[in-house]
């Protein structure tokens, strides 16, 4: 089904939208059973689990399956673009989270393509709409992802400021303290949950200090 009015609109507002029931649950299982089978580990025998947090590419088809037309509707509906031009991926970057002992505490802010050596432009935008899909229930200070609402209008003024400083994706990136960004809200989705987020979103993983790792996929428009 299209995304209601109010949907586009909190999207428009907040520079990010969490959307529930694009993944039928039969497959958001099946991917999470697929995830822990990349990466060689059981769920249920920590021993097994990767020391550190997990970022890497795979192109399973259980995972792949994720990208329900319902998903690929929606992020066509928020790119602004015709559906034919957001087709399913070849594959997803997993980046999951795993338990640390580290003391919790709010994560720093930054914005995708912001690798200097990369060269990624300001303007026009890099990309038009990023996603997570959580492939598992997230649990409080369980490496939820803070985003930072209305962020990405703020990011674009600062942007807008002075456009030759911030020609570039990395040096806006360096200063997001100029922006002055409201408080952060971190994020507790459950499997199969999706979020999108627009370019110049501000955003960050969060430590996770609960029993269970953060399973999620990333992908970009």
């Amino acid at each position: 089904m299209p995304l209601s009015q109010t949907q586009l609109a909190t999207y428009a507002r907040d520079g990010y939208i969490l959307l529930s029931g694009l993944i039928p649950d039969n497959i958001a299982n099946t991917a999470e059973q697929a995830m822990w089978d990349c990466m060689q580990a059981q769920p249920d025998d920590r021993a097994t689990w990767p020391d550190g947090n997990y970022a890497q590419g795979h192109d399973r088809a259980e995972i792949i399956a994720c990208y329900t037309d319902d998903f690929l509707q929606a992020a066509a509906e928020l790119c602004g673009d015709p559906l034919d031009s957001t087709k399913a991926p070849g594959g997803a970057l997993a980046i999951n989270i795993f338990p640390s002992q580290a003391p919790w505490q709010t994560p720093s802010p930054h914005i995708d393509h912001a690798i200097k050596e990369h060269g990624h432009k300001v303007f026009p935008r890099p990309f038009r709409v990023a996603t997570m899909i959580f492939l598992n229930d997230v649990a409080e200070r369980g490496g939820g992802t803070a985003v930072w609402p209305g962020s990405h209008r703020q990011i674009e003024a600062l942007a807008r400021s002075d456009e030759e400083r911030y020609e570039d994706m990395w040096g806006l990136n360096q200063d997001l303290a100029q922006a002055d960004l409201r408080k952060p809200l971190v994020l507790t989705p459950r499997r199969g949950d999706v979020l999108f987020y627009d370019y110049l979103c501000a955003h960050a993983g969060s430590g996770n200090i609960s029993p269970q790792p953060r399973l999620a996929l990333n992908y970009k428009w």
